[in-house]
């Protein structure tokens, strides 16, 4: 198990059906000719084919006596906003008519009077965008430099159209043009850039484009914070005391790629940002390109003295390029632009619901409206308990791979029924290390490990769980191979910016996401005949990525991918489940393990807070870390309360040490004789809160130092005390 030349991008729908061809003709070869899901059972999402317009016409050219005394011209409006905008500038005002509330692109000049930035970083401050180019001629292409609304080679056009106003930036120096489209909707402001528009005709290419990078931003000391997507959700306070070592908060969305990506780092699960000001607020979903935008948030005092966040669409990775086998690698950027719409909605809120709970409401509404949030969770009268059983795994012996067991299928048996026998009444099974030889091998998946049993022992453990009625998953990783797989790297592994196969630290590498689906299917296929309730997709619900080859695969068609694997898998079996569960598996899962629950610790974010899972709860069940796996036992079990997860364990039956040798070595205790009494008290204590279970959060705030209250729509409510160790629900008593 993992811990977790250049390319040319030509995105066309054929592509995309050749991935799901290749899919259908392996799976054609695992099954022997047997019949094969059609593309509607596999359920991908449609693909958006329909190019955002670039648009052209008479140039609008407002009169002089509709400006006001900034400058600022009437251009949109509906019945709750007005949109205004600079003609000179390019800056815009969006008015929300029931707040009586200016949102503004750049801060007003006046207030500018004192800032003590200069030069290009103050004219980035007054600009609505700001754009990162690179030269594609001489030695040093991977040098950037940024122009803006304020740049003398610029020459802007205003074209009006039916919904909205596009805005033109041609730097004719530099050749080249992007535009920008506002459109004003009943939740506020939807910007669009459309990959149309973008022109690159000479010397200089396109990198990053950021979109109103200070929409909305604040001076140090207001009362409000920036929300960033860090872990479940993170604040960045505008009146906290700063270190001068803080520094900007630069995310991308479902995590960098993978040859770039940290160990041990969380990515953004979702693709959310907001800003709180007073009894004002908006959260922004970034929408079409989101697999390719960062989120970037700065303190006052790195680049000005304003608190600011917005979305910076990627358009070129930067990578180390190889000019010889014994030189030292070069900085380099891709040659190809990535050909993506991009769009951000801004969605404005006020009085009560201007708070981070507003937005995560608002959030939910959106993927509500995607379709992706279904109905509400069905009452329960216990909570489940997620118990996950480590058949065993393989080890290195004399030069040859070993398996040893951990957990048998009757010994998996006994364990549960002995919880069931000691309170525990909700039970869903995820078992691992089911597979021939252990988990390393994604073609040798079958027959099912003697050690522990074989298919026989398998078929009854689930027949005995059924009787009990708990439902079983086997888990198992068709994401990441380890290089002792019979399956090739050099044809089967997914390819980074390079052009060369990526390996992990563990010498694991990625399958391609086509090969991901169709091993899937194959399994899906024979786990159905001993009557498995479902999968456990490891790495699925926290990994996109691009496969460079000569048709590419971009992260959304990987998304797209590993979607439909969810949705098969679900139909055949019943259930699928992930870990992290980044946002583009909401509405494919039943439930997501380790879920996020804590920040990165990044240094600039002061505070966590419950944005997603507000979001979820009530419609998506979600599971913290285990509890045995935990780092602070207490602290992460109040915290599992506090935001509304639900109990997890990850248990053998002998000593964890039987896989000091594994790759499930990062279990120190797991035997099950020593947890058995603290999983049915932990499990009283979560079952306190199972008629929290389909209700929506609604509030959530703090109201002591280490104190925090979490309100459902029911009227209950969830007091949780750090400093007592203690929870109280409301008509429960206290802990």
């Amino acid at each position: 198990m993992a811990e977790r030349s250049l390319p040319i991008r030509p995105r066309t729908i054929g592509i995309l059906f050749a991935a799901l061809l290749v899919v259908l003709g392996f799976v054609s070869i695992l099954s022997g000719g047997e019949a094969l899901p059609t593309p509607k059972e596999l359920n991908l999402p449609p693909l958006r084919t329909a190019a955002m317009p670039d648009y052209e016409g008479q140039p609008w050219q407002p009169g002089a006596a509709e400006a006001d005394a900034e400058g600022f011209v009437p251009a949109l409006e509906n019945g709750k906003f007005a949109l205004r905008i600079h003609p000179q500038t390019t800056q815009i005002i969006v008015a929300d008519k029931a707040g009586g509330y200016d949102w503004r692109s750049n801060p007003p000049e006046a207030s500018l009077k004192d800032e003590t930035v200069k030069g290009l970083l103050l004219s980035n401050l007054k600009s609505p965008i700001v754009l990162e180019y690179v030269g594609t001629q001489g030695d040093d292409r991977s040098r950037r430099d940024q122009l803006n609304a304020s740049s003398k080679e610029l020459r802007t056009t205003l074209t009006r159209y039916d919904r909205g106003i596009q805005v033109t930036y041609a730097f004719e120096k530099k050749r080249i043009r992007v535009v920008v489209q506002y459109e004003l909707t009943e939740l506020g402001l939807l910007v669009r850039v459309p990959d149309q528009g973008i022109r690159e005709d000479g010397e200089y290419a396109l990198y990053s484009f950021d979109v109103l990078p200070y929409f909305g931003a604040a001076k140090a000391g207001e009362d409000g914070y920036l929300f960033v997507p860090d872990g479940p959700g993170g604040l960045i306070n505008f009146n906290a005391s700063r270190s001068s070592l803080s520094q900007g908060y630069v995310q991308q969305i479902y995590g960098p790629e993978i040859s770039r990506k940290e160990r041990g780092q969380q990515p953004i699960a979702f693709p959310a940002f907001g800003v709180k000001r007073g009894d004002h607020a908006y959260v922004a979903v970034v929408e079409n390109g989101k697999e390719e935008t960062d989120i970037k948030a700065m303190p006052a005092g790195l680049k000005s003295s304003y608190y600011n966040v917005g979305a910076s669409f990627k358009y070129r990775e930067e990578y180390l390029r190889r000019t010889g086998r014994l030189q030292n690698p070069v900085k380099a950027v891709e040659t190809d632009r990535m050909k993506l719409d991009r769009s951000v909605e801004y969605r404005l809120l006020s009085g009560s619901k201007a708070d981070y709970v507003g937005m995560a409401e608002s959030y939910r509404s959106r993927l509500q409206e995607d379709g992706r949030l279904g109905s509400k969770l069905a009452p329960v009268d216990h909570v489940p308990l997620n118990l996950g059983i480590i058949g065993g795994n393989s080890e290195e012996a004399y030069s040859r791979d070993r398996y040893v067991a951990a957990t048998t299928f009757a010994q998996a048996a006994d364990m549960v029924k002995e919880l069931k026998n000691g309170g525990v009444d909700r039970i869903r099974i995820i078992y691992s290390g089911w597979q021939d030889g252990g988990d390393f091998n994604a073609t040798k998946r079958f027959p099912i490990e003697s050690k522990l049993g074989g298919k026989k022992a398998a078929q009854a453990f689930v027949d005995e769980m059924h009787r009990l009625g708990f439902p079983v998953l086997f888990e198992d990783n068709f994401v990441y191979v380890d290089v002792r797989s019979a399956v090739s790297a050099k044809s089967n592994g997914a390819r980074g910016i390079d052009g060369t196969v990526f390996f992990t630290s563990w010498n694991d590498f990625l399958l391609k996401p086509s090969l991901t689906v169709g091993y899937g299917l194959e399994t899906a296929g024979k786990l159905k005949e001993i009557g498995v309730d479902g999968i456990h997709f490891n790495w699925l619900g926290e990994t996109t990525f691009r496969d460079y080859e000569r048709a590419p695969t971009e992260r959304a068609e990987t998304e797209r991918l590993y979607r439909g694997l969810l949705d098969y898998a679900r139909k055949e079996l019943g259930q699928a489940g992930v870990y992290q569960g980044n946002d583009f598996t909401i509405g494919a899962v039943d439930y997501i393990a380790d879920f996020p629950l804590y920040s990165n610790y990044n240094l600039i974010v002061d505070e966590s807070v419950p944005f997603y899972p507000i979001a979820l709860h009530g419609y998506v069940p979600y599971y913290g870390a285990p509890g045995n796996v935990r780092n602070d036992y207490e602290r992460e079990f109040l915290k599992a309360i506090e935001y509304g997860a639900l109990p997890s364990f990850v248990l053998t039956h002998d000593p964890a040490r039987k896989l000091k040798n594994t790759p499930s070595s990062y279990i120190y205790s797991s035997r099950f004789d020593e947890w058995k009494e603290r999983i049915r008290t932990e499990y009283r204590d979560f079952d306190r809160l199972s008629k929290l279970y389909d209700q929506a959060i609604v509030d959530h705030r703090k109201i002591a130092d280490d104190v925090f209250v979490t309100v459902y729509e029911n009227g209950a409510t969830v007091t949780v005390d750090y400093g007592r160790n203690t929870f109280a629900v409301q008509d429960g008593g206290s802990r």
